[in-house]
């Protein structure tokens, strides 16, 4: 996958360390990525090869070449990427909804990784597909992928300290307040596989939200419900969290009729991941992508104005 050697100069107050030390408290490496290091002998200082316990002073020059790993056992799939950045350690897609992330045991083609796999295979690029976290399948927009273990390790680590920021646009039953934070832990609904809910037993769970608009009047007697388009942003990443949340809170997400929302108007969740920042785990360089909202949600948002606009008028 390209030049993935990780170059580290030492400085002052690295001096002294030994270069396990070095790796594993001061560059995040993984217990399990040291040891493969140290099995393929992947570390280099000032041009020579070293060993995990020997110690580093200033102004050597590490130069660390990552491990080769198995590929992902998947069938390459022809499917257009739309692609929102890519670099020798991280691809961003903007993933469309109606499409998995991963494949699962009974449908293992037309997802993210398929596409991926197959784009990558005509670069004469051979890895694993490593999504750095996943969308729901009828949920659209960016997934980060890492192109090395090295990568989303650190990436991974920014999720855990909430230096990865992940904000969503979503159009929601009725018109919650202004902002709110919404702290309920979630669990698997009894007797399902795949539904979540509020439960004190549950894992911590955490969104914030903030009201962008009113998309409806919902004025007692009308026949134009209200809707209301928000910014979501996770503090904790929960499988079906923002669904399970603004369905808790009384205003599902439009569309989402697995949490009570109504999908006379839209056929899938109306939610899209809009917004990333992070920190490149490579040079520590602030990156921030973004998505425009899709076509489908656009259109969405168009015509319940467009209903308020016309009952303002009657």
């Amino acid at each position: 996958m390209g030049n993935l050697d990780l170059i580290i100069h030492v400085d002052e107050k690295d001096s002294g360390c030994t270069i396990g030390n070095l790796l594993r408290r001061k560059k995040g490496f993984s217990r399990a990525l040291v040891r493969k290091l140290k099995r393929s002998g992947g570390i280099r200082c000032n041009g020579t090869p070293v060993f995990m316990g020997e110690k580093v002073t200033a102004g050597d020059v590490l130069v660390v070449t990552m491990p080769g790993e198995e590929p992902t056992l998947l069938e390459p799939e022809e499917i257009p990427l739309d692609i929102v950045f890519e670099d020798q350690d991280i691809l961003a897609v903007n993933k469309p909804a109606g499409m998995l992330v991963h494949p699962v045991k009974w449908e293992q083609s037309g997802t993210l990784a398929n596409a991926v796999l197959y784009y990558w295979r005509e670069a004469g690029i051979t890895g694993r597909f490593r999504p750095v976290y996943r969308l729901d399948r009828d949920t659209s927009g960016i997934v980060l992928v890492a192109l090395s273990q090295y990568a989303a390790q650190q990436l991974a680590a920014q999720l855990e300290k909430k230096l990865l920021r992940r904000r969503y646009l979503a159009v929601v039953v009725g018109t919650p307040p202004n902002a709110g934070r919404i702290d309920l832990p979630l669990g698997l609904k009894p007797g399902h596989s795949a539904e979540w809910m509020v439960t004190p037993g549950g894992r911590p769970a955490i969104t914030h939200y903030r009201l962008l608009g009113k998309l409806g009047n919902g004025r007692t007697g009308s026949s134009v419900p209200a809707f209301s388009l928000l910014c979501l942003e996770l503090e904790t990443g929960r499988t079906h969290q923002i669904r399970v949340h603004m369905s808790h809170i009384g205003h599902p997400l439009l569309g989402d009729a697995r949490y009570g929302g109504d999908e006379k108007l839209f056929h899938r969740q109306a939610l899209h991941a809009a917004a990333i920042d992070f920190y490149h785990p490579r040079t520590g360089v602030p990156v921030k992508l973004r998505t425009p909202v899709p076509a489908d949600m656009r259109e969405l948002v168009r015509l319940l104005r467009s209903r308020e606009s016309e009952f303002r008028n009657q």
